[in-house]
């Protein structure tokens, strides 16, 4: 893992830009080929059916690993040398997005106008990955509205910057943030404390597999994750939902997320949401 704290000068960034028109895997397959050459984090700008897909990494030599990797499955890819920390390009253009009830907002923009019912979701990602604004985080939201109440205990798996883990804890869950990024922890704790919700927000960076051994049940669990991470974690993911509870899926596309349904048998989708070729599965 890349070290977040390691000097401005060395951090570079690698940027794919892909057409969604043309193939809606791509995103996905171009987000993964980041994170598996080594990124400390990556970025989703979406504009039209455009995405480019920033991935930060701690050396010039990585990044060009990773430019390599990304051109032989089939991607365009530039290597940038920056001046920030490698994730932060995106900080000047950053604005609020609609979730639900809630409104995901980063904390050095002003406020979004909001109407009855409606909250803001204060999220600084620092060096992890979720600033909330992918569609695929904004379908759980919603769909954690309907099924959160006071004294609903939830799972939020693969957690990043915590952005699930918070909102359901505004819902008034009690909240596992779990991530095996090594920077999460810190990112998540500061965020529920800019939320005031610090004290229903507990973080770990145990893999799901642990806390599921550890005998951990909850009412939900949320784990917007790739494909492949689903598949892997499938089993885990069905252990730790506690009996009459749901296990919400997201990072699927829309075309196929019935293949990775299977990973998680024998709990079966009860509701489906999509939104811009993604989907949100409630599974029960």
């Amino acid at each position: 893992m890349p070290d977040p704290t390691a000097e401005p000068a060395d951090w570079v960034r690698v940027i794919i830009t892909v057409d969604t028109g043309r193939d809606p895997a791509a995103p996905e397959i171009a987000s993964a080929v980041l994170w598996a050459a080594g990124a400390a984090g990556v970025e989703e700008q979406e504009s039209g059916p455009d995405i480019r897909l920033i991935g930060g990494f701690a050396d010039a030599v990585a990044a060009a690993r990773a430019a390599e990797q990304a051109t032989s499955a089939g991607f365009g890819a530039t290597v940038e040398t920056i001046d920030d920390d490698g994730l932060d390009a995106w900080r000047a253009w950053a604005e609020p997005v609609r979730a639900g009830r809630f409104w995901i907002a980063p904390p050095w923009v002003d406020p979004p106008d909001t109407g009855p019912g409606e909250e803001i979701l204060w999220i600084d990602p620092g060096a992890t990955f979720g600033s909330g604004s992918h569609a695929t985080t904004r379908l759980v939201l919603a769909l954690l509205d309907d099924l959160v109440g006071a004294g609903t205990t939830v799972l939020d798996a693969g957690c990043g910057s915590g952005v699930l883990a918070i909102g359901a804890a505004r819902l008034g869950a009690d909240a596992v943030a779990t991530d095996i990024d090594p920077a999460s922890p810190e990112v998540v704790a500061a965020n529920a404390e800019r939320n005031q919700v610090a004290a229903a927000v507990r973080t770990t960076t145990d893999t799901v597999g642990t806390l599921a051994a550890s005998g951990l049940r909850v009412d939900v669990v949320a784990a917007n994750l790739l494909a492949p991470v689903i598949r892997d974690l499938g089993a885990d993911l069905v252990r730790c939902v506690a009996p009459g509870g749901a296990l919400i899926l997201s990072g699927l596309l829309a075309d196929r997320w019935a293949d990775t349904v299977p990973a998680v048998a024998p709990l079966r989708a009860d509701r489906v949401v999509e939104e811009d070729g993604w989907v949100a599965v409630v599974l029960r």
